[in-house]
């Protein structure tokens, strides 16, 4: 029975955060202006509770991106980006740590064990880690899935936090800007302005050296595991 003390205290936590969320509905919380008004009332201290509420949205799986954009409205596209970039790590974190401690062990016996497919990736991890980590963040982001299926396999958390810390960089920095920019537009016509062409070009500058710069990581693990076969 000890071994299922974790795991059942785990499902009892995530059973009630889930509760939380539907009944005081803290989806509909997600707005500028509800979000300008709690920042505005934490006055100097309005950054750190911005952050701590980018936690929260990844610990209650609410739609990061659009918290991040919220930010870059409200303290401008550096600002937005560092105060969203914090959030996000330090709430991935806490989720894989979370995780890691109440599922890890039942996963690896239970589950794992048993299916060859999920030992192949479990051991991918382990070998490639950081790499893994770093094409999923920059392909996927914050997904809470990506999250919690990670922290049950053996990958290290050094290289959890690396390849997460780095990989969510460009769709951080890309929703920020973005939201910062398009935030004063009334009009089509305000489109059209060499500060908003400029930043359309930035970001699919950015998007493409990501993909590119995923791409030959793939390829290189890739090749390396048919030598090695």
């Amino acid at each position: 029975m000890r071994r299922y003390i974790r795991p059942i205290l785990g499902l009892l936590i995530i059973t009630t955060i889930v509760l939380v969320c539907w009944y005081f509905n803290l989806v509909s919380y997600i707005n500028l202006e509800k979000i300008r008004q709690w920042v505005d009332a934490a006055g100097s201290f309005g950054p750190i509770a911005f952050i701590g509420l980018c936690i929260a949205g990844v610990l209650l799986h609410l739609p990061e991106l659009i918290l991040i954009a919220i930010g870059g409205i409200l303290f401008g596209s550096v600002r937005g980006f560092i105060y969203g970039w914090i959030g996000s790590i330090a709430g991935s974190t806490i989720t894989f740590l979370f995780v890691r401690y109440f599922m890890k062990d039942v996963f690896q016996r239970k589950i794992a064990s048993r299916f060859k497919y999920l030992q192949s990736i479990d051991e991918h991890f382990v070998k490639h880690g950081f790499k893994t980590m770093l094409v999923l963040r920059l392909f996927l982001f914050m997904s809470p899935p990506v999250n919690w299926f990670i922290a049950v396999t053996r990958v290290r958390f050094s290289h959890y936090f690396a390849g997460s810390m780095l990989g969510i960089i460009p769709g951080v920095a890309i929703t920020a800007y973005a939201a910062d920019n398009i935030a004063g537009v009334k009009s089509f016509g305000d489109l059209i302005t060499s500060q908003h062409i400029i930043a359309v070009l930035l970001i699919i500058v950015l998007l493409a050296i990501t993909s590119i710069a995923a791409w030959k990581i793939l390829r290189n693990d890739s090749g390396r595991a048919g030598l090695n076969e």
